[in-house]
C-alpha cells in the first residue's frame, strides 16, 4: 500500500471512530454536609458551633471561612450554577454522599430524613430531565423504604429493591454499553454499627462479582461508584486500624476490594468516590503495570476534619457509548468572598498536560508529582487538593511530597505504610503477582465467610 494510500485509510479511522464517538457530560456532586441550623439562633450546632464567637454568625446564609457545613443557601447557589452551566447532553448526576451535617449525628431519624427530602427536592428541580443516581455515605439515614420513596424518581424498580435490602445497585444504560455500579461503602467501613451490616456486606460482595462478571460477558463498561473508595488519606497513620473509623474501608474490605478492581480492570472504565474531601486520585496497579483508576472529587461543604477547602463541583465529559472518561472540568466557590461565584477552577488535560484520561497517564502524572526538584507540578497537585484553599507549598518538604506519592499509588494500606517508612520501596513493585493475590483473596473470603 502506497504511503499516501496508507494515510488516507487512517485518516478514514479516525474518522470513523470520532463520528461514532457521543460525547456527553455528567456531574459528580458530594459531600454537602448540609446543616439545617447554620443561621438558626435556636441552636448552636454546625457552624455556629463557636458559641458567643460573633465571627462565626454567618449572617444570611453566607459563608465567609471554613468553619462551617453547607447552608441551604449554599445548597442553593451550587444547583443553580449546576443548572445554568451543565449541557443538553447531560447524561446523569452521581451524588456520592454524606447528604448532612456530622453536627445531626445524634438527631431524631425523621428530622433527618426530613433534611434529607429538603436537599432531594433541590437536585429534582436542578435535574428535572436527568436522573440522579445517590450513593449512602457513613453520615446518612440507613437504607429504608422512605429513601426508597425519596428517590424512585431516578432508580427503576430492580435498582430500588437491591437499595431497599442494603444501599446498593445497578443501572444499565439502555442506549449504551455503559453500567453504572453504585456501591454501599458504610456497610465496608470501620466502626459501621447496624445489626445486619456483616450480611448485607458479604452480600454487596457476592452482588458486585456477579455484576461485573455479568458486565464482562455482555462486553458492557462499568463506573463503580461509592462514597468512600479504596486507599488512604495523605497521613502517616492512614491505614492503620485505629484510623478506619468515619466511614474509612477497613483494612480486609479494602484489600478485597482491589482484588476485585485488579481482576476485572478489562471492565472498569472508571471509580469516582467523595469522603475525602479532597480533590485527588488513586492508581491500582498488577504486576507493577497502571490496571485502574480512581478520581476523588472534593466536597461541597468547605469545612473539614483534616483539612479545609473551598466548595466544589465537577463536570465530567466522557463518551457514552463506550464510557471513557475524555477529561473533566472542575469548578469552586471562594467562600471568603462576599458573593457566591463559581468559577472555573481547571481543566484536567490542560491543566495537567496529559494526553488522556487513563490509569497509564495518571501513573505518569504521579511520578512528576513524585520529584520534588520539579515542584511545578506538585504545585499545581496541591492547588487542586485544597481547591484553591492555599497555593502555599513552603510547608510539604520533600518527605511531604512522598507521603503524596505514596497515597496516590499505594493502595493498599500495608504497601503505603511500607512506602511511607522506607522511600526506596517506591521503587518496587507496585502490586503483589498473582499468585500472592489469590492466596490473599482466598484468605479474605474465608474471613468474610
Amino acid at each position: 500500500m502506497k504511503l499516501s494510500n496508507f494515510l488516507v485509510y487512517i485518516t478514514s479511522l479516525l474518522w470513523l471512530n470520532l463520528t461514532d464517538a457521543k460525547i456527553c457530560y455528567f456531574w459528580h456532586i458530594t459531600d454537602l454536609h448540609y446543616d439545617p441550623f447554620h443561621n438558626s439562633p435556636e441552636f448552636h450546632r454546625g457552624c455556629r458551633h463557636n458559641r458567643g464567637n460573633t465571627e462565626h454568625s454567618h449572617r444570611n446564609g453566607r459563608h465567609r471561612d471554613h468553619t462551617c457545613d453547607s447552608s441551604y443557601s449554599l445548597i442553593q447557589s451550587a444547583a443553580a450554577f449546576m443548572a445554568e452551566r451543565h449541557p443538553d447532553t447531560l447524561e446523569f448526576v452521581l451524588w456520592t454522599g454524606d447528604i448532612l451535617s456530622s453536627s445531626m449525628e445524634h438527631l431524631d431519624g425523621e428530622f433527618k430524613l426530613e433534611a434529607v427530602r429538603n436537599v432531594t427536592d433541590v437536585l429534582s428541580r436542578t435535574f428535572s430531565s436527568q436522573f440522579v443516581f445517590p450513593a449512602l455515605g457513613h453520615s446518612d439515614p440507613p437504607p429504608s423504604r422512605r429513601l426508597v420513596d425519596m428517590w424512585m424518581q431516578w432508580l427503576p424498580t430492580e435498582a430500588l429493591q437491591t437499595f431497599e435490602k442494603g444501599g446498593y445497585y445497578t443501572i444499565e444504560q439502555s442506549h449504551s454499553k455503559l453500567r453504572i455500579v453504585v456501591l454501599n461503602s458504610v456497610l465496608w467501613a470501620g466502626g459501621q454499627t447496624r445489626t445486619d451490616g456483616a450480611t448485607q456486606g458479604k452480600a454487596q460482595w457476592e452482588w458486585l462479582e456477579q455484576v461485573l462478571s455479568t458486565a464482562r460477558r455482555k462486553n458492557e463498561m462499568v463506573y463503580l461508584v461509592a462514597h468512600a473508595g479504596p486507599g488512604v488519606e495523605e497521613r502517616h497513620n492512614a491505614g492503620s486500624s485505629s484510623s478506619t473509623g468515619g466511614g474509612e474501608l477497613t483494612p480486609t474490605a479494602n484489600a478485597r476490594l482491589l482484588f476485585v478492581v485488579r481482576a476485572f480492570s478489562d471492565v472498569i472504565a472508571g471509580q469516582f468516590y467523595g469522603h475525602r474531601h479532597a480533590d485527588t486520585f488513586r492508581l491500582i496497579y498488577s504486576e507493577g503495570r497502571p490496571v485502574s483508576w480512581a478520581l476523588l472529587a472534593p466536597s461541597l461543604t468547605p469545612r473539614g476534619a483534616g483539612s479545609i477547602s473551598n466548595p466544589g463541583l465537577r463536570l465530567y465529559k466522557f463518551d457514552s457509548k463506550t464510557g471513557k472518561v475524555l477529561d473533566y472540568t472542575q469548578y469552586y466557590l471562594d467562600v471568603t468572598k462576599g458573593e457566591m461565584h463559581w468559577a472555573v477552577e481547571y481543566n484536567l488535560t490542560q491543566y495537567y498536560g496529559l494526553r488522556d484520561v487513563s490509569a497509564a497517564s495518571l501513573d505518569a502524572l504521579a511520578e512528576k508529582i513524585r520529584h520534588h526538584h520539579d515542584r511545578g507540578i506538585f504545585a499545581k497537585y496541591l492547588s487542586a487538593l485544597r481547591v484553591r484553599h492555599s497555593t502555599d507549598i513552603s510547608d510539604c518538604d520533600a518527605a511531604c511530597t512522598h507521603v503524596h506519592f505514596c497515597a496516590i499509588t499505594r493502595a493498599d494500606y500495608h504497601e503505603f505504610r511500607s512506602c511511607v517508612r522506607n522511600p526506596a520501596s517506591a521503587l518496587a513493585s507496585r502490586a503483589p503477582h498473582n499468585s500472592a493475590a489469590i492466596l490473599l483473596y482466598a484468605i479474605l473470603i474465608l474471613i468474610s465467610s
